[in-house]
């Protein structure tokens, strides 16, 4: 089979992710004026468990799916309803752990927000299997116009709210918000009917292939919301609302470019039957990802200070360095995601699984040890900690394709250059 790497699908996939950012961040710096900083560090602080909802109702099936070349109308049925079960299940673990919550920070106000938060669970549960069937057609432009429009809509609800003086729950609509506009949406704009049909073994399968990425990414995503936690519980919800507003400074290029060149990546290679086709097409996408990643990250050191100030009022400038360092660790940690791709098409993902897990629950130690010496510390070793972890996966990658470990070295050498020598320029003038 003969895949067409049509460029127009990359396109409209970093469109989806950067428009999406792109929105987001211009709304986030509209909230930014109307909020304060203890108002996103309330929800900062639900991050570790608002940040996994996706992935637990999802358990990583819809990638199984994605990785077929033909999957059935039975397939995503059968999705579907595992998907409401799991969203219905968290949704009352969201209820039942919010008085538990609210004790653990100390904040009252804790309880009523992911009792609120509860209902993303079921919105995502109602869109991910349409999701992943528009991905799976490789309909990108549909599924960028869908999660632009509703991140519109959620930022102009919560925009409204924070004018009108309703705080925190400005920002809890936005997650709720987000959810129920993308199912609605999907709805609207979409051809494909519910049909009563479960396929027992086919869950299973996906489940089997399922569990290894959810226990991984579950991992990825702790440990990307412990900072947060523990400023918000050893420090305050400012100091939490701080390092957030950092994120997601960060997160709006990074996660973009990491998450719309790896998904598009592993349905467009996926779909090519040759091997050798596949690592050449791998590693051509890795020459052009590790160029705007690492020089992108490298430009945002330079000007976190100016981009800040220009972008938040004064009180928000304590976010610079934790921009800095996150932006620092960003040039390491999405080349194991990306190798990732490649070890799933081969089928290995017990490998994404166990250097994921290693990587993660490393960070998370890191952080629970360091909290006590700040930020700074905490970040230093995140750094180095992802870079052995990228290490690990480059040689894994070498060990299940034609493609040598040395020469995805070289690739990300090169582009580490001019990356540090922007870095450099800066500091000496």
């Amino acid at each position: 089979m003969t895949v067409n790497y049509k460029l127009s699908n990359y396109l409209w996939a970093l469109t989806e992710r950067f428009g999406a950012s792109a929105v987001s961040l211009v709304g986030n710096i509209v909230l930014a004026a109307l909020l304060t900083p203890d108002d996103f560090g309330l929800l900062a602080m639900l991050g570790v468990f608002t940040s996994l909802v996706y992935l637990l109702v999802d358990c990583g099936m819809s990638d199984g799916l994605l990785r077929e070349p033909a999957p059935t109308s039975r397939d995503f049925n059968t999705l579907f309803f595992f998907n409401m079960v799991a969203g219905a299940i968290l949704a009352l673990v969201f209820v039942l752990l919010a008085p538990l919550v609210a004790w653990f920070f100390a904040r009252d106000e804790l309880c009523p927000i992911m009792m609120a938060l509860g209902l993303v669970p079921l919105f995502c549960a109602l869109a991910i299997s349409q999701s992943t069937l528009l991905r799976s057609q490789v309909r990108f432009r549909h599924v960028a116009l869908v999660n632009i429009g509703a991140v519109v809509l959620a930022l102009a609800v919560a925009i409204a709210m924070a004018m009108c003086g309703m705080h925190y729950w400005a920002l809890v609509e936005l997650q709720v918000g987000f959810s129920a506009f993308y199912w609605l949406l999907l709805i609207v704009t979409s051809r494909w009917h519910i049909k009563w049909e479960f396929d027992r073994q086919r869950c299973k399968q996906l489940w089997r292939f399922g569990a290894n990425l959810m226990a991984s990414t579950m991992a990825v995503l702790l440990s990307q919301n412990i900072v947060a936690l523990l400023l918000g519980k050893f420090y305050s919800a400012s100091q939490a609302g701080f390092m957030a507003q950092a994120q997601k400074l960060q997160q709006a290029p990074v996660a973009a470019l990491e998450g719309s060149v790896s998904s598009t990546t592993y349905v467009m290679v996926g779909k090519e039957t040759d091997p050798a086709k596949q690592d050449q097409a791998f590693v051509a996408v890795f020459r052009t990802f590790s160029l705007m990643l690492l020089v992108g990250c490298a430009i945002g050191i330079v000007m976190a200070r100016p981009i800040v100030g220009l972008l938040f009022a004064e009180r928000w400038l304590p976010t610079v360095p934790y921009l800095q360092l996150l932006l620092a660790w960003a040039m390491v940690y999405p080349m194991v995601s990306f190798m990732a791709v490649m070890l799933k098409l081969r089928n290995r993902t017990d490998l994404v699984r166990n250097i994921s897990l290693a990587e993660r629950l490393a960070i998370i130690i890191a952080a629970l040890l360091l909290w006590r010496w700040g930020v700074v510390a905490m970040l230093s070793a995140f750094i180095i900690i992802s870079a052995l972890a990228a290490l690990c996966s480059i040689w894994q990658v070498g060990r299940v394709s034609t493609i040598r470990p040395a020469r995805l070295l070289a690739i990300y050498v090169q582009r580490l250059i001019p990356a540090a020598l922007i870095i450099l320029i800066s500091h000496l003038l």
